[in-house]
């Protein structure tokens, strides 16, 4: 009898760690409940890529009833708890928006960014579908390096009367039969409906959440992730010396500027000597040109 109650309590400790490891959510809240200006947020498990966008690492899991369907269910979205700080408003509504990561990202190339292990490169490819928490409404599907069906504002949860939000939603790899191994990773964003006008209010900063599929874990964290911007360096784009994200016309005074005053500034150093000086005039040119 006492071995029995010892296996039993042993196999829900077992069972409790292993549940806690899995769970990865993401943990937000308001700046201000009374007058809120911003998201916070501060993910259970994270890093940071190269351009400063908070990415989470999660897994593709095989339905223990269907063989071969694929989806994950990680991260959740959370709340603290009320008193701990980070909640939202009673009866608010949080959704999340998928966003192009070749707009908002220095490391993505579109909606869904697979990282290939043949190439060694992300590729605008995959389709991953957010199947939300409503009934009724068409789910989110993304294909590559566009929004194929769906509204892109996917409902996640509304808040209880004390403010607080815990949910999930299914991230649903599609054509699993023929989607490759790899990592698939998606930008995306909270939003929030505070003035209860059907309306996007409020958006978070962005974050990645970047699946593996079939890699070994060893393999997804040294080959895929850096893909992303893990580990990375924000990519220098030399000549555009006023950090516009593009080279034109208007990077000449900055360009000047940082000429006359001596100083480094690494988009200037155009000829890639590690200083700036008069011998980057030319290099600087023929970028302006080219551009």
């Amino acid at each position: 009898m006492k071995l029995r109650l010892f296996l039993s309590i042993t196999a829900i400790i077992c069972l409790s760690s292993n549940l806690h490891a899995q769970h990865n959510d993401m943990i937000f809240g308001y700046d201000d409940p009374n007058n809120p200006t911003d998201f916070l947020l501060s993910p259970l498990t994270s890093t940071t890529t190269g351009d400063g966008i908070i990415l989470i690492p999660t897994n593709m899991e095989e339905d223990i009833f269907v063989d071969g369907e694929f989806s994950g269910d990680q991260p959740g979205f959370s709340t603290e708890a009320p008193g701990q700080g980070l909640i939202v408003n009673p009866g608010n509504s949080i959704l999340l928006g998928a966003l192009d990561a070749s707009e908002n990202s220095s490391f993505g190339v579109g909606y869904v960014n697979f990282y290939n292990p043949a190439t060694d490169e992300l590729e605008p490819s995959g389709r991953i579908a957010f199947k939300d928490n409503t009934i009724g409404t068409p789910d989110l599907v993304l294909d590559g390096d566009l929004i194929e069906s769906g509204v892109n504002s996917q409902f996640i949860s509304q808040a209880s009367s004390t403010g607080f939000v815990h949910s999930h939603i299914r991230w649903d790899l599609l054509d699993d039969a023929t989607a490759p191994l790899g990592a698939y990773g998606i930008l995306v964003e909270l939003q929030s409906d505070y003035t209860y006008d059907g309306t996007i209010d409020l958006t978070s900063d962005p974050f990645w959440i970047v699946f593996n599929h079939g890699m070994s874990e060893a393999e997804f964290q040294s080959f895929a992730l850096p893909k992303y911007g893990v580990g990375q360096s924000d990519p220098v784009l030399l000549g555009d010396v006023n950090l516009d994200g593009i080279v034109d016309f208007s990077d000449i005074p900055s360009f000047i500027t940082v000429l006359m005053g001596g100083g480094f500034q690494a988009e200037a150093d155009c000829d890639g000597n590690g200083i700036v000086d008069f011998q980057d005039i030319p290099a600087f040119i023929a970028i302006l040109i080219g551009s």
